[in-house]
């Protein structure tokens, strides 16, 4: 399992020239901070998420390291990280715009100059895939709540973990409701599918391909589009020309508002469009999209459901309080994932990266401990999280509302999209 402390000293030195070499990344003290490397498209077309990740993930850190003491979540009424002499956490955090490359690049850096012991975040899969590749042979925990694709944790990886469900677990809500739709005379058959030509696009195409049959269904149209198209006319074009009983998107900001531009200009409106995230879930579409109206979209998170669990609903009113903004899906899921890391550290008692992926490994957290609507964080074989689920939510009167499943559910499903009624 373990890679050679040569082999990691080699990756170190040739990736960072004029940096000191040692044969294995620095341990600090356990009086001094614990630093924590944190990944985030910071600037750039996934800024406005990176932003709110990254809040996310600061209001963990600052919840563990004693500033809010109300907050009733492990680590929270304490001063740091109590079974670790108290020391306190730092958060470094990296921007992952910019070339694919760039996630491992920073990864080499924090933990050869930042002295990281673990690593969170992450958005764009395939950003994920190449700087949990680099924590496998640096052998640093690297814990992800934000990136979806399935395949991340199929790889084998020894140092990685998700906190938050793969796109097969959010496949299984979508067509779940499919199926109930179905039931009640609803045509669900025919789907057209629009995603990004990378890892998280590409994935999700194919988990829909397989679950298509759950409803006796047909992929009618499967369009790939770059990552960050603009113009999406022919691609709109297709979609129409396939007539879908339902459009399932993978797409990120930029072409989710560029598709809705152009079903506006064409005058088009499927019967029903569910994103698996996304895009869809950045504050940016709901400002500038102008038919976001009855669009679905899967979560992991729902801010209905916070207002029903107390400890929940107290961190959300701190991130409003602290952002002026309203906590949304991003942020719970990089808020989940440093609280995870900052928990197993303390579980480990030792900021030893082996000491804390081993924690990590045996780690349960009970969904009461979380603030999240599952089942809790406990990992499997393949360090996946085995009580993360998706809800369904959709805009109507200019927000998200929870709509599935429907014993949850805070608001009636609009069917078809254009509707007034469900």
């Amino acid at each position: 399992m373990g890679r050679p402390a040569t082999t990691t000293a080699i990756l170190l030195c040739t990736a960072l020239l004029g940096s000191a070499c040692t044969s294995e990344p620095s341990v600090p003290a356990s009086h001094d901070p614990v630093h924590i490397g944190f990944l985030a498209p910071l600037s750039g077309p996934a800024a406005s998420v990176g932003t709110d990740i990254k809040r996310g993930a600061e209001l963990a850190v600052d919840i563990v390291n004693g500033h809010h003491p109300s907050i009733p979540l492990p680590l929270g009424p304490g001063s740091g990280l109590t079974r670790l002499h108290h020391a306190k956490i730092k958060l470094m955090a990296a921007d992952t715009s910019g070339p694919l490359a760039r996630g491992a690049d920073h990864i080499t850096r924090l933990v050869s100059t930042k002295n990281v012991v673990a690593v969170a975040g992450g958005y764009e899969s395939v950003v994920t895939k190449a700087a949990s590749a680099r924590a496998e042979e640096l052998e640093i925990p690297y814990v992800n709540g934000n990136s979806s694709a399935s395949s991340l944790t199929e790889r084998g990886l020894d140092w990685f973990f998700r906190t938050g469900p793969s796109d097969l677990s959010y496949g299984r809500v979508v067509f779940s409701l499919l199926k109930e739709r179905q039931s009640k005379g609803t045509a669900v058959k025919r789907i057209a599918v629009l995603h990004t030509d990378d890892q998280y696009g590409n994935d999700g195409s194919a988990m829909i391909k397989r679950l298509a049959s759950h409803i006796d269904g047909q992929v009618v149209a499967d369009i790939k589009v770059r990552a960050q198209s603009t113009d999406l006319s022919s691609h709109a074009q297709a979609v129409i020309a396939s007539e879908p009983d339902v459009v399932l998107t993978l797409l990120y900001t930029a072409p989710a508002l560029a598709l809705d531009a152009s079903f506006d200009r064409l005058t088009y409106r499927p019967p029903a469009l569910i994103a698996f995230g996304a895009g869809y879930t950045d504050p940016v579409f709901l400002k500038k999209s102008e038919r976001a109206e009855g669009v679905c979209s899967r979560f992991a998170w729902s801010s209905d459901l916070a207002q029903r669990n107390p400890t929940a609903k107290a961190v959300a009113d701190l991130y409003q309080q602290t952002y002026k903004a309203p906590m949304n899906d991003d942020a719970a899921r990089a808020f989940t994932a440093v609280m995870t890391v900052a928990q197993a550290i303390n579980e480990a008692r030792s900021p030893t990266p082996t000491d804390i992926r081993s924690a990590l490994v045996n780690i349960d957290i009970p969904g009461r401990d979380t603030i999240m609507p599952w089942d809790g964080v406990k990992f499997d074989d393949n360090h996946q999280n085995t009580g993360a689920r998706g809800v369904i939510e959709q805009i109507q009167d200019g927000r998200y509302r929870l709509v599935y499943p429907f014993d949850v559910a805070r608001a009636q499903l609009q069917w078809p999209m254009s509707d007034s009624g469900g």
